[in-house]
């Protein structure tokens, strides 16, 4: 268990994940977590999604953006298809300071109410640049600590959906495609056993 920053994240229930999107305030940090949670990708690279990025069926990660650097390419999840579809439809109505419009002190006009091929699918605050880790971090480390939630952190997300994959019987090669390992000894870290498996 996680303690402090140190030892690895804690693997959550399906139950503890959808409390947490529950909780997260709508908009961006909300909508990030979710394309871990069902991608099994890790913060760095999912800050730094452009729309172009993502189709009807596929979500790529480029290798400039990956710990690996190698670009993986994974089938979207139907829910995450759904809620990427939405916020498409929102993403206008987050400015770069990273509130909603119905937030701000005054009216601020939007002429691009569409995203971009070219824009980030999580705006940071300056134009041109991508949401802040620490801001997802900072957001979503104060919502697990209401829900006394021990021993998760931001990597709970992509130990839980690879955990997820291998308990549902996937071949080791299939999760190393998504998950973007070289090796299956790093790739064990991230597995779970359960006493019950045990």
């Amino acid at each position: 268990m996680k303690n402090d920053r140190y030892g690895q994240a804690e693997i959550l229930t399906p139950e503890q994940l959808d409390l947490l999107v529950e909780h997260l305030p709508g908009g961006p940090h909300r909508i990030a977590f979710c394309v871990m949670r069902y991608s099994a990708s890790r913060i760095s690279e999912t800050l730094k999604l452009k729309w172009s990025d993502i189709t009807e069926e596929s979500i790529l990660f480029k290798s400039i953006n990956t710990k690996t650097d190698e670009s993986r390419s994974i089938y979207l999840n139907p829910k995450l298809k759904l809620i990427l579809a939405e916020w498409r439809t929102l993403w206008h109505k987050y400015p770069l300071k990273g509130r909603k419009v119905s937030t701000q002190n005054k009216l601020i006009e939007y002429v691009i109410t569409k995203p971009q091929q070219q824009d980030y699918v999580f705006k940071g605050r300056k134009k041109g640049t991508h949401l802040n880790r620490k801001s997802v971090d900072r957001v979503v480390r104060r919502i697990l600590k209401e829900l006394s939630i021990k021993g998760a952190s931001l990597h709970s997300t992509r130990r839980t959906c690879l955990t997820t994959l291998k308990d549902k019987g996937w071949q080791e090669s299939d999760i190393m495609a998504i998950s973007g390992h070289k090796d299956f000894n790093s790739l064990k870290k991230y597995l779970h056993t359960t006493p019950k498996q045990m």
